[in-house]
């Protein structure tokens, strides 16, 4: 399966399928027996991103109460826009 038919698939996957794909990911990346080793710099973005991820994630799963299509919609909500 090509790169880029595999990318095809990602979206059809579910939430909870999405998040083990990224773990598996991040792992193989971090792998010392992958061959493409990560720079420092790039190590240190991957690593903040997962953290941000985690904390949105996190954050996420307490927040309640919300328009369906916040993220949608959010310059309406914030800003009174018209809704997309």
């Amino acid at each position: 399966m090509s790169t880029q038919e595999i990318i095809a698939e990602l979206p059809k996957l579910s939430r909870a399928e999405l998040e083990a794909v990224d773990a598996k990911l991040h792992e193989l990346l971090r792998s010392e027996k992958h061959p493409a080793k990560a720079t420092e710099e790039e190590t240190k973005l991957a690593d903040a991103m997962a953290d941000f991820s985690d904390k949105m994630r996190r954050l996420s799963a307490k927040v309640q109460g919300l328009p369906p299509d916040l993220a949608r919609n959010h310059d309406h909500y914030l800003h009174g826009h018209p809704k997309r």
